[in-house]
């Protein structure tokens, strides 16, 4: 995760995604050039492809935990 303010890397978002996927959630690239997050066939949120606005980013990654998303990943 990003440390301080500032925009989070195109390698977090990755980092993101490849969480979701171990945890069981869908996620495909929508024709918005958004990335969209499925759980249980659901579409639950969408995640940006590039990550221009950290607070969007944040927003989302808060919808997918109330969906049961782990974040940041348990470290051990």
């Amino acid at each position: 995760m990003s440390k301080g303010k500032g925009i989070m890397s195109r390698k977090e978002i990755a980092e993101i995604i490849r969480a979701l996927t171990r945890q069981g959630f869908e996620v495909t690239m929508g024709g918005s050039g958004h990335w969209k997050v499925y759980k249980d066939g659901h579409l639950i949120g969408s995640l940006p492809a590039t990550p221009s606005d950290d607070r969007g980013v944040r927003n989302a990654i808060a919808v997918l935990r109330r969906a049961g998303f782990i974040w940041p990943p348990t470290r051990g």
